[in-house]
């Protein structure tokens, strides 16, 4: 993937529009129209749900779209190279979010992950997730890891987040932070025998984990229960279930009004972990297919924003976003269909959870940038 400077020999400052040229040319409106579809989505199964009053929790999503969007659009109007100057607060906000869980954070399904403020429930990994992808692709971009140096102390930036986040425990987070430090380190310059190093250390370090009971006996479980579903086991119970309201929703799926696994509370967590298996009962294999022909327009065209991005950062932050959605929507419809461990990753912009939807949007934000300064149709300009 080749990157350019610009060749323009008057070139103004970053952030400042040229004549002739829109303030939103380059706004791409495939990616937001995807977006939005996957999130009503969403919104139509959280508030269809065997959840109790979903109608209150799917009006709870709305508000967290319209939040999302509320932060989005600062970050698309904002030239996304000024973050770099600030990565290393950035760093030291997404730590500090992540220690505060550790001290002052609520205990929910045996993970102390969220915070309580006032009334709402923040999940600070969520947000920790976007902020670590731009502070690595800061350090990347002006220090390839084409060295053990470089790797290494790239390696180093994302451990801290990523232990802190494991601890709490919250072993999915941990994957996708894990996920993403192997795509953008890959993308940047990395050696294979560095990664190839990487993948052994962490198979000689999940040994160790399970030799000396590091892994709580959950979190072995939601690793393994995907084998052996017929097992009676509280894990091994939902993913049976989910494969069954997958199966039962044939073509065109029950409908709204239809008595199905969900609202008669067979299918455990269906606004949030099986949310998937949820959408597939009602609208069956015709609705699954638009949902995951959505996300594959959704990360085409997140790919193509890469692709024309006019510097290594933002191809970096792209790759990351990139990586961090493609993961969690494996790892969540593979958990559903029953061929994943349940780590409990929710499917970005559809599963319930205000933090996740709004870190999603905002994501978006972020790449609407990039694809608004782009070489594909953004203002010139110098790059940071």
């Amino acid at each position: 993937m080749s990157i350019t400077r610009s060749t323009t020999t008057t070139t103004p400052q970053a952030g400042v529009k040229l004549p002739g040229r829109g303030r939103f040319r380059g706004l791409d409106p495939v990616l937001i129209a995807a977006a939005l579809a996957l999130t009503g989505f969403g919104i139509f199964a959280v508030y269809t749900s065997g959840v109790e009053n979903g109608p209150y929790y799917a009006t709870n999503q709305a508000a967290g779209l319209v939040a999302g969007v509320a932060l989005a659009v600062p970050l698309a109007l904002m030239d996304y190279r000024r973050l770099k100057g600030f990565a290393e607060w950035l760093f030291g906000a997404a730590i500090a979010m992540l220690l505060a869980v550790a001290f002052f954070g609520t205990t929910i399904n045996g993970a102390k992950s969220w915070i309580e403020l006032g009334p709402f429930q923040v999940q600070p990994s969520e947000f920790a997730k976007l902020l670590m992808i731009v502070v690595l692709a800061k350090y990347l971009s002006d220090n390839p890891p084409d060295s053990w140096g470089t790797f290494l102390k790239a390696l180093g930036i994302m451990m801290l987040p990523t232990l802190l986040v494991f601890t709490q425990p919250d072993l999915g987070t941990a994957l996708v932070f894990g996920a993403v430090f192997v795509a953008m380190v890959f993308v940047g310059g990395a050696r294979l025998w560095h990664l190839g190093t990487l993948f052994g250390a962490g198979i000689a370090a999940f040994v160790v984990a399970l030799k000396f009971n590091i892994l709580h006996e959950y979190q072995i479980q939601r690793l393994t229960a995907f084998l052996q579903p017929e097992l009676s086991t509280d894990l091994s119970y939902q993913v049976l279930q989910s494969k069954i309201a997958v199966g039962s929703g044939g073509l065109l799926g029950k409908g709204l009004e239809a008595n199905t696994l969900a609202n008669l509370g067979f299918l455990p967590e269906d606004h949030t972990d099986f949310i998937f298996s949820n959408l597939a009962e009602r609208t069956g294999f015709v609705g699954s297919m638009i949902v995951l022909a959505l996300f594959f327009i959704l990360i085409w065209r997140i790919l193509r924003i890469g692709t024309v991005a006019r510097d290594k950062f933002g191809v970096l932050v792209a790759v990351g976003v990139s990586t961090m959605f493609v993961f969690q929507v494996f790892v969540n419809i593979g958990m559903a269909l029953g061929m994943m461990p349940v780590t409990g990753l929710p499917l970005p912009l559809v599963s319930y959870g205000r933090s996740s939807l709004i870190m999603s949007v905002m994501s978006i934000g972020l790449l609407l940038s990039i694809a608004m300064r782009s070489k594909a149709g953004g203002a010139r300009h110098s790059d940071l």
